[in-house]
């Protein structure tokens, strides 16, 4: 099952386009305040949005923000939940890899993303963190953690790394970590009673990050 097929799935069980939007949303406000606190300016970059739910949300609160992904079903089917969120501001989708950003140095406040990088090799991670470092002023990114067994993979390829991990490859990419903040999906209730995990990390950690030597 290819991602498409997976956003697809996702959708259908929240009945409507707009609930799924919401839905995602409400379990994301560590990550949007984050954006809201670093970014000086209306310009953003989500580097691989997906469904492109954050860009359409960001979009409606009236950021200028462009997504980029390299799927041609994934992008069709984020254009339409865009165009079908009650805003009047929408975001620019585009096709491209996250591997090949070739805007101009600082063209945009904040590159973010969230459940992208796990999916990546090192090497990877670290160049993707170097050119989106280099097209905009602060790089926001979340990442699943180990609270998640592998066997809850989303897609299937995803890596649970530690903290420390993280660290290590934002300092490969000449970054430095300016916060850095934990991000859960379920509400105290629920967390309450998922006995399981008490002693787990909470499900996404999310680093904020600039190049080293950069005002």
């Amino acid at each position: 099952m290819g991602w498409y097929e997976v956003y697809l799935k996702d959708i259908k069980k929240k009945g409507t386009l707009e609930n799924y939007v919401d839905d995602k949303i409400k379990n994301k406000k560590v990550l949007i305040n984050l954006i809201k606190k670093y970014s000086c300016g209306k310009k953003l970059i989500e580097s691989g949005s997906g469904t492109g739910v954050l860009s359409t949300y960001m979009s409606s609160i009236g950021y200028n923000v462009t997504g980029i992904d390299i799927d041609d079903d994934i992008l069709k089917l984020s254009r339409k939940i865009a165009e079908n969120y009650n805003s009047t501001n929408k975001p620019t989708f585009q096709k491209k890899s996250i591997f090949e950003l070739d805007y101009k140095k600082e063209a945009f406040d904040i590159s973010f993303s969230n459940g992208v990088l796990e999916h990546f090799t090192n090497e990877q991670i670290v160049e993707t963190l170097k050119q989106q470092m280099k097209i905009a002023k602060i790089v926001i990114f979340g990442i699943p953690t180990k609270y998640f067994n592998q066997d809850e993979a989303m897609y299937g390829d995803e890596r649970y790394m530690s903290y420390k991990f993280w660290r290590n490859l934002i300092k490969e990419a000449d970054g430095v970590i300016l916060e850095e903040k934990s991000m859960h999906y379920m509400n105290k209730r629920k967390r309450l009673f998922n006995f399981k995990k008490y002693f787990r990390p909470y499900p996404y950690r999310i680093f904020v990050i600039k190049l080293k030597n950069r005002d």
